[in-house]
């Protein structure tokens, strides 16, 4: 029995969500409000029978324990495994040196980071050194319970004071120094790196400090100084304020994306509390490995200056690449469906007025605040806009800079209707025919996220794969790591998902390869490999073992059996979630909540719909339905 199956066998996930939000028994089922987003009518059901979950309203998702926890804590699979292990008194296996040595590392300077920050929040508080500081905090609007709220504090003008601080505390010099608190000179000498500085603790979404920012409260350069890269901080994946921000995000499913540390301080201490910072850089994808977690809706509220705007069209590419996509059907110009993938998630940009940052607007105007905000403007609006108005049109090169900057935009909007619209009015601008951009616009949306899977020759009947010894979703799974070039057609045809894997180890492995051959043109297991932990790549490693049980398959009878396994399983996935949603529809009907039974109906009609079509799609991926689809429909007279 692996690690998570003997978690699952000692965890209830009744009595464990129970910790969480209070369950009413409903039935076989027990049910709350969602966790995860805000709303008056109970639509999180818990099923004792499959140990498993889902939220029926706005999340639309499910899954295990561990993928309660994941979304809970907003960790990743290894915190969440951790967590569960310990709930569980279960051991996980023993760290090796090298992982020893650095957990060991990043605890001492975790305890570091935080001594410095209450030493730092102390002198700001109450020693006449930190006067400065607190009233320049007082000028800007700040009050002290925020101060407390966010712990400010200031450095002191010396150059040895922390450090000695530090020292007192029995913390090792070269610790302090890894710490990125004190710097060493070519000499050998070494100091504080921050002095003179109003001090910004940054925090991860666990609360842990991380590291620090520092402005100086005069003119002297540089106005702020950030901790350097240390085996904690990374200024390219930290986001400031997501330790207090993160809950509202998750219920308002909105983050605010903002440039500096009072931006955030200010509207959190006026109620806004759905924001973070990124501390002046643009948004990077490890920013959005965070953001993705908690919600699907990004608005971008940064300078109206030139640099600004750059960050903005920087964050959003990273935001296009970064965000979940999903697969969905599109209709071709010759009537034909082909699948592509598609942003499933929303990026608009909120355009500050001239001048004013979010801490001085929402200081002045609450009001006018929540107007931007509740009309901030679609990506591809405010680009179009930005560039046009940005370049010289009567001049060549403003054109074609026009095109090169907005032809990518144009080509990310998934509805065919608004494309065409901004297609036509790049062209009119530029006055230029839209069919000479189209096949640059094409080049564009049949980028490897976006292609569909080529057609395949016809083969001749391939001998039945062996029967397996696996489940089906480890069988699924097992096949798609044996053979990832057929991972299209699984996407296209069994429209194959991670929401029908219920074990959250292969959920995670399924988005992992679909990420990996997304980004990469080789397949190669051990590279795949470098990206999971330790727990997923033992999952890994005895797939691929039991799959290569028995004689080899031959890629035709892979590419049958996994077709069969993946609809299967989407069908089982199916039968579940339509089960499980006629408990619900019961417990509606009991409560006479007429117009949740008419929701309710509404999605069981549409979901048996789906079920009756994966079975088409089982049997046409049969060797007699395969033979029928070439044979042709049968005529009248044949009937």
């Amino acid at each position: 029995m692996s690690v998570v199956d003997e978690i699952k066998q000692r965890l209830d996930i009744v009595e464990f969500i129970s910790t969480y939000v209070p369950l009413q028994k409903s039935g076989r089922t027990y049910k709350a409000l969602c966790p995860f987003h805000t709303e008056k009518t109970p639509s999180f059901i818990v099923f004792p029978e499959t140990q498993t979950w889902r939220c029926f309203g706005a999340c639309s998702t499910g899954g295990d324990i561990f993928s309660f926890v994941m979304r809970r804590e907003n960790v990743d699979f290894p915190e969440a495994l951790r967590m569960l292990a310990e709930k569980a008194g279960i051991a996980l296996r023993p760290l090796d040196r090298a992982e020893m040595e650095l957990k060991g590392e990043k605890e001492r300077l975790q305890a570091i980071n935080l001594t410095a920050a209450q030493y730092y929040h102390h002198l700001l508080m109450h020693s006449p050194q930190g006067e400065a500081a607190r009233r320049y905090l007082e000028r800007r609007g700040v009050k002290r319970e925020t101060m407390v709220a966010f712990q400010l504090g200031y450095a002191p003008e010396e150059w040895h004071a922390l450090e000695e601080h530090l020292k007192r505390a029995n913390f090792a010099p070269e610790d302090i120094l890894k710490a990125g608190l004190t710097v060493k000179s070519e000499s050998g000498a070494v100091y504080d790196r921050f002095r003179g500085r109003l001090m910004f603790p940054i925090r991860d979404m666990q609360g842990h400090v991380i590291g620090f920012g520092g402005r100086v409260l005069d003119d002297s350069q540089p106005k702020y100084l950030n901790t350097p890269q240390t085996p904690l901080f990374d200024k390219g994946s930290a986001l400031y304020g997501i330790d207090l921000t993160h809950k509202s995000i998750r219920e308002s499913g909105t983050a605010i994306v903002v440039e500096g540390y009072m931006d955030v301080i200010i509207p959190y201490q006026c109620g806004v509390t759905n924001l973070v910072a990124c501390m002046g850089t643009a948004l990077t994808e490890e920013h959005l490995k965070i953001l993705k977690r908690m919600t699907k809706q990004l608005i971008l509220a940064l300078d109206p200056d030139a640099a600004g705007m750059r960050a903005v069209e920087r964050g959003v590419e990273a935001a296009q690449k970064g965000l979940e996509h999903k697969v969905v059907p599109v209709l071709t110009a010759k009537g034909l469906v082909r699948y592509e993938e598609q942003l499933n998630a929303e990026i608009r940009i909120l355009v500050l007025p001239e001048g004013l940052d979010p801490d001085e607007l929402i200081l002045r105007d609450r009001s006018r605040w929540d107007q931007l905000v509740a009309n901030a403007l679609p990506v591809v609006e405010y680009f179009t806009d930005l560039v046009l108005n940005a370049v010289d049109l009567s001049k060549a090169q403003g054109k074609r800079e026009a095109v090169s900057r907005l032809l990518p935009v144009i080509a990310a909007i998934d509805n065919p209707v608004a494309r065409t619209h901004y297609l036509q009015r790049l062209a009119q601008r530029v006055r230029m025919d839209e069919r000479q951009l189209l096949p640059e616009l094409e080049r564009l949306r049949a980028g490897p996220a976006r292609s569909s899977p080529p057609d395949r020759v016809a083969k001749a009947p391939a001998p039945t794969a062996p029967t397996s010894p696996l489940g089906l979703e480890e069988r699924c799974l097992a096949l798609l790591l044996g053979f990832p070039d057929l991972l299209p057609d699984v996407l296209e045809v069994a429209e194959l998902s991670a929401d029908v894997f219920q074990d959250e180890r292969n959920r995670q492995i399924f988005e992992a390869l679909r990420r990996f051959t997304s980004e990469h043109d080789e397949w190669s297991p051990e590279h795949f490999a470098l990206g999971l932990d330790t727990e997923l790549k033992a999952h890994v490693e005895s797939l691929l073992q039991t799959l290569h049980v028995g004689p080899p398959l031959s890629p035709e009878a892979a590419h049958e059996d996994l077709m069969k396994c993946s609809t299967r399983l989407r069908k089982s996935y199916l039968s579940h979630l339509l089960r499980d949603l006629r408990f619900v529809l019961q417990d509606a009907q009991e409560q006479g909540a007429q117009e949740r039974i008419r929701e309710l109906n509404a999605t069981i009609e549409r979901l048996t719909r789906d079920y009756l079509e994966s079975d088409k799609r089982f049997y046409a991926a049969t060797l007699l339905g395969r033979k029928k689809a070439k044979e042709g429909p049968l005529s009248s007279d044949g009937i």
